[in-house]
C-alpha cells in the first residue's frame, strides 16, 4: 500500500485503491480465474484506480476555478526534501516504474506487465527516474558544511 501511495501521491487514495483491487482479485478467484502475479495485478489495478481518481479531482478543480469567487488551496510548504517529495516531482510514469521496481521489488518484466508497457520503456523510465532522484536526494558539500557550522 505504501508503494501505491508513493506512486500516486496520496495515502488515503492508495488505501481505497488497494482495497478495491483486492476485492476485485477475490471476485476473480471466486469465478475460478487465476492471476499469474497477485502483487503485480493488485498494483496495476490500484494505480489505475488512483489515476482515475486523480483525473476526477483535476476535472473538479478545473470546474471550481471557472466558478466565480473561488480560490486555489494553499500549497504545502517545508524545506525537507525526502523520498516522497522527490518521487512526487517525477513524471507519473517514472514515479510508478520506480516505486514498482524498487519499493515493491518487481522485476522489469513484472513492472512492464503491471503497467502495460514494454520492458525497454521500463528501463528507460528507470534510468531517468534514477538520474532525477540521485540529484534530488543528493547531499551537497555546502549543505553539510552549513549544517555543521550551524550546530
Amino acid at each position: 500500500m505504501n508503494a501505491v501511495a508513493l506512486a500516486s501521491g496520496s495515502y488515503p487514495a492508495a488505501e481505497d485503491a488497494v482495497q478495491e483491487a483486492l476485492v476485485r482479485a477475490w471476485m476473480r478467484s471466486e469465478r475460478g480465474e487465476r492471476l499469474e502475479s497477485l502483487p503485480a495485478w493488485v498494483a496495476a489495478v490500484a494505480l489505475n484506480q488512483t489515476r482515475s481518481g486523480w483525473r476526477r479531482a483535476m476535472a473538479e478543480r478545473r470546474a471550481r476555478h471557472r466558478m466565480p469567487g473561488t480560490t486555489a488551496p494553499a500549497e504545502p510548504s517545508g524545506d525537507h526534501l525526502d523520498l516522497a517529495r522527490a518521487l512526487e516531482s517525477l513524471p507519473r510514469r517514472q514515479r510508478e516504474v520506480a516505486v514498482l521496481r524498487y519499493l515493491l521489488e518487481m522485476s522489469t518484466a513484472e513492472v512492464a506487465a503491471a503497467l502495460g508497457i514494454g520492458e525497454g520503456t521500463v528501463k528507460s523510465s528507470l534510468a531517468r527516474a534514477r538520474a532525477h532522484l540521485t540529484d534530488a536526494l543528493a547531499v551537497h558539500d555546502t549543505e553539510v558544511a552549513n549544517d555543521v557550522e550551524g550546530r
